[in-house]
Parts: structure tokens; C-alpha cells; sequence
């Protein structure tokens, strides 16, 4: 897969729930850089467990049913991919979840290895 259907397919994945299936689009090196300062998983995720454990596992049990993401503009150069998207979910508690972000996504060999991630 090129770059942007990795990222595609990262988010459908994510729309799902699908945390096996989001799990497989990284490489187990990869890094997860969660620049938002207020957010409580914020932080540097360094490794695919990592990611799993301190990421992937707390948003997904938060966002049971998945997070809809409405991609608003995709930026590629080379193996980096730019989305600005909104992500809408229901929180556990039956809450409305809306936020937007920035991700920044690098690739190589058809694995995510690296997101920074941004947040309005």
C-alpha cells in the first residue's frame, strides 16, 4: 500500500474499532508523538506495544463503538502523509465526542513508523 490508503485504511479500521487491524498498519519500532498538552494521553509513545497499551487500548475503551473520522484535507510528500480530519465518537458514558486533529503520519515499507499528533 502507498502512504495515503496506509492512512485510509488505518482510519476505516478505526471507524470499526478494530484495534488488532489499526495495530497491524505499524511497525514495531514505530513512535506515536501526542503533542496535545491537555489531553491525559499525551505523551511520546515509543514501540507498538507502547502505542497498544498506553494509546490505542485507553481511546478504544473510552470510544467503544469506534471514532468517525471526516478527513478534511490530505497532504503527501514522499512516504509522509498530512490529515486534517474530525474525529466523532460516543464516549462510554453515552457522550457526544467531537475533536479535531492533525496528524502527521510517516511510513516506510507499508507500516506506519512514526504520528505526531496535533489537536485543536
Amino acid at each position: 500500500m502507498k502512504p495515503p490508503e496506509i492512512v485510509t485504511a488505518f482510519y476505516a479500521a478505526g471507524e470499526a474499532g478494530d484495534l488488532e487491524a489499526i495495530a497491524g498498519f505499524f511497525a514495531e519500532h514505530a513512535v506515536w508523538d501526542n503533542r496535545i498538552s491537555d489531553d491525559p494521553m499525551g505523551g511520546v509513545y515509543d514501540g507498538l506495544a507502547s502505542i497498544r497499551a498506553g494509546l490505542l487500548e485507553p481511546l478504544f475503551s473510552f470510544l467503544p463503538d469506534g471514532i468517525k473520522t471526516e478527513i478534511e484535507r490530505v497532504v503527501e510528500s514522499g512516504d509522509t502523509v498530512l490529515c486534517l480530519n474530525t474525529g466523532r465518537g460516543t464516549t462510554i458514558q453515552g457522550e457526544a465526542f467531537e475533536k479535531q486533529y492533525a496528524h502527521i503520519f510517516d511510513c516506510s515499507d507499508g507500516k506506519i513508523v512514526r504520528v505526531t499528533e496535533f489537536r485543536s
